[in-house]
C-alpha cells in the first residue's frame, strides 16, 4: 500500500466505522419503533410516522456512505489481513464481533420493518374497504416503502475469518 497507515491504524479506523454504524442502526431501530407506535394508534399518527420516515431516510443514507467507505477500506487492507492476521487477531476478532452485532441488529430492524409494512398494508386495506376511518395518505405509504427499500440495500460486510 502506497499511502500506508500502519495496519493497526487501518483496523482502528474500521472499528470506528463499525461502532458508528451500530449507533446509526440503533437510531434506525428507534425510528422504526416510532413508526410502529404511530401505526398502533386508532387513528394513525401521520406526522410521527412521516417524521420517522424522514429521519430514517437520512440515517439510511449515512449508513450507505459508511458501508461504501468500509468496503473500500476493507478491500484495501484485505491482503494484509491474510498476511498479518495472526499478529492482530484480537483486533480482527473485535471487528468480527462488531459485524455480528450489526448483523443481528439489522435482522431485528428488518423483522420490525416487515411487521410495520404488514400493519400499514392492513390499515390501507381497511381504508379502502371503508371499515374504519383513519387518515393515511398514499404518499405516506409510498414514502415508507421507499425508505424500507433503502434499508434493505444495506448489506453487512464480513471479514475473512482465516487469519
Amino acid at each position: 500500500m502506497e499511502d500506508r497507515l500502519d495496519f493497526g491504524g487501518y483496523l482502528r479506523v474500521m472499528q470506528d466505522v463499525l461502532v458508528r454504524k451500530k449507533k446509526v442502526l440503533t437510531s434506525i431501530y428507534e425510528a422504526t419503533k416510532v413508526q410502529e407506535n404511530a401505526l398502533a394508534q386508532e387513528s394513525i399518527d401521520e406526522k410521527a410516522f412521516n417524521d420517522a420516515i424522514d429521519n430514517k431516510t437520512k440515517l439510511i443514507d449515512e449508513l450507505t456512505e459508511m458501508d461504501e467507505g468500509f468496503q473500500k477500506l476493507f478491500e484495501k487492507v484485505s491482503p494484509e489481513i491474510k498476511e498479518k492476521g495472526k499478529e492482530h487477531a484480537d483486533k480482527i476478532r473485535r471487528l468480527q464481533a462488531l459485524i455480528q452485532e450489526i448483523t443481528d441488529l439489522s435482522v431485528t430492524v428488518s423483522a420490525l420493518e416487515k411487521k410495520n409494512k404488514s400493519t400499514l398494508d392492513k390499515r390501507i386495506e381497511e381504508l379502502r374497504k371503508g371499515k374504519k376511518s383513519f387518515k393515511v395518505s398514499r404518499q405516506t405509504a409510498d414514502k415508507y416503502y421507499k425508505s424500507m427499500n433503502g434499508l434493505n440495500a444495506v448489506t453487512p460486510v464480513f471479514l475473512d475469518e482465516k487469519h
